[in-house]
């Protein structure tokens, strides 16, 4: 189910998708080491490969190192897998990928302040130039 997910089988909204994936990567626990950080890298993926976050300006990861207890929670409750689980996961990743976007503008905009960098991109269109 993960691998179709992941490879456009499915309707479901990007930050969804996202959300799912990191869930079910957490979850698995595929590897011996570093489970979290190839999930966070995964559904960062989902999101530059969507199109909700293609130039992979977002610093999700801020929000969740944050409130790394309550990351912890959500994760685990999303693994056992009943709906208030799923959706308090949901919401927390979604969370997490909007405070990422304020972040990175507030980043941007701290940059220009500072004389670094040329002006922010005009992302009202999609247009990065």
């Amino acid at each position: 189910m993960l691998a179709q997910l992941v490879t456009g089988g499915t309707q479901a909204p990007a930050p969804v998708v996202a959300a799912v994936v990191h869930g079910e990567l957490l979850s698995l626990r595929p590897f011996e080491v570093a489970d979290g950080v190839v999930a966070r890298a995964a559904s960062r993926l989902v999101t530059v490969a969507s199109g909700l976050d293609p130039h992979a300006l977002g610093i999700p990861e801020t929000t969740w190192l944050k409130f790394a207890p309550s990351y912890a929670d959500a994760a685990d409750a999303f693994g056992v897998g009943e709906p208030d689980g799923v959706v308090a996961w949901v919401v927390l990743c979604c969370q997490a990928l909007e405070a990422g976007g304020v972040e990175a503008r507030r980043s941007r905009s701290d940059e220009r302040e500072e004389g670094q960098g040329g002006p922010a991109p005009d992302m009202r269109n999609g247009d990065p130039a």
